[in-house]
């Protein structure tokens, strides 16, 4: 672990040299296929700035992947749904996958003898919305499992996802089961240096699995380039337009460099998809 953070943390100061032609050429197609990616949500949607991640990682792949993001620290579905920008923005824009993020409070609230409750059924309401949204535009949807404090609201937490995903026909993007794939492989790894609150590595392996599931393609280990800075939860964001167009929370000023080598063992980490669906859990 602490080969792992000294090696970021050099890379964290230094700008990455312009990479070689070798270096650079994607293995793919000289044309690669591009994504558009809608991720709405709260601060575990961008925490480290994990749509930076995630078009660090496709630059790097050579799959370049366009993200737009709506969320706010504390907010939840129902909030993003009434304010009404996501849903402008899936009117006005073609995205080829959409990513839910609901507060990890409203699912847990959503156990069987409470989905009557308001907060529920806002709850169930607003994915129902913007999933119907997102395919009438022609996008995949895929519901963020986060997870929680300890088990037992991680059980709550998929108990609510998991039904939510079968009302709407969605696949999981199991971000507590993809956690719980690095602790194991990484026992003595630190994922939450504050309480519920990733680290960076921790938003590296979210970013990886996400990238896999979006292109249906593993990643392989090449250096990253994040040219974004690494958001803490806590960050002010507007909710009236895409973090991605506000100064100084997106693409700007230093690069952030992660050798390969840090990215390997993440991959190889990696649970397969069948997992992601299946294992819900997560030991802290």
């Amino acid at each position: 672990m602490r080969t792992w953070l000294a090696a970021l943390a050099l890379s964290l100061s230094a700008l990455f040299p312009q990479p070689s032609k070798a270096q650079a050429a994607p293995a793919a197609a000289a044309t690669p296929t591009q994504y558009r990616v809608l991720l709405v949500g709260n601060a575990m949607s961008y925490t480290n700035n994990l749509p930076a991640l995630l078009r660090a990682i496709g630059a790097a792949q050579g799959t370049p992947i366009i993200t737009e993001t709506f969320a706010a620290p504390g907010g939840t579905l129902s909030d993003r749904l009434n304010d009404g920008h996501a849903s402008a923005a899936l009117a006005r824009n073609h995205y080829d996958v959409v990513l839910l993020q609901e507060q990890g409070g409203n699912l847990a609230a959503c156990q069987t003898k409470a989905q009557r409750s308001a907060p529920c059924v806002a709850s169930r309401h607003a994915y129902k919305t913007f999933a119907e949204q997102a395919r009438a535009s022609g996008a995949k949807v895929l519901l963020f499992a986060s997870w929680g404090p300890d088990r037992k609201w991680d059980s709550r937490l998929m108990f609510s996802i998991g039904s939510v995903a079968r009302d709407l026909d969605a696949k999981l993007f199991n971000a507590a089961g993809t956690l719980n794939a690095l602790r194991k492989a990484q026992p003595e790894a630190v994922l939450f240096p504050e309480p519920n609150q990733p680290s960076i590595q921790a938003s590296l392996m979210l970013a990886l699995a996400l990238y896999r599931d979006i292109t249906g393609n593993a990643p392989s280990a090449r250096d990253l380039q994040i040219r974004a800075p690494l958001l803490p939860y806590n960050t002010a964001v507007a909710t009236d337009r895409p973090l991605e167009a506000q100064s100084g929370l997106s693409d700007g000023g230093a690069v952030t460099v992660v050798p390969g080598a840090l990215i390997a063992p993440l991959i190889q980490a990696l649970p397969s998809q069948d997992e992601e669906q299946l294992d819900p859990r997560r030991r802290r």
